[in-house]
């Protein structure tokens, strides 16, 4: 599942993916961005991953890469806070793809990620 995570910094959108996640759950979160793009001129996101299992199915993959493509100029930062090793190699193919400045976070440097997404640090 994924929820909105209220972020203290200016133009700032943060979510939260925490299980797996479902094709369905990737569809309602890119309604919301699209929302929350509406509002804000190239805001940053934060995306909290630290609880995050993947991805229910293939589905929800192609779902995820859809997103990512038709969002890949929307902001001016992206930071991916989490654990897992393979989350950081995400990140680092994922900076090809994006126009956005993409950071890989610990999740023991939450605070550092929010710093840096907002242009404070």
């Amino acid at each position: 599942m994924w929820k909105e995570v209220h972020i203290d910094a200016p133009n700032v959108i943060g979510l939260e993916c925490s299980g797996k996640v479902s094709e369905t759950e990737f569809e309602r979160m890119h309604d919301w961005l699209d929302e929350k793009l509406r509002s804000d001129s190239k805001p940053a996101l934060i995306v909290f991953m630290g609880n995050w299992e993947g991805y229910e199915d293939a589905s929800a993959l192609w779902e995820d890469m859809k997103i990512e493509t038709r969002h890949r100029d929307d902001f001016s930062r992206v930071a991916i806070v989490g654990d897992q090793d393979w989350i950081e190699w995400g990140v680092k193919a994922g900076n090809l793809l994006t126009g956005a400045e993409l950071k890989w976070f610990d999740t023991k440097d939450r605070a550092n990620a929010i710093s840096w997404v907002s242009g404070s640090s």
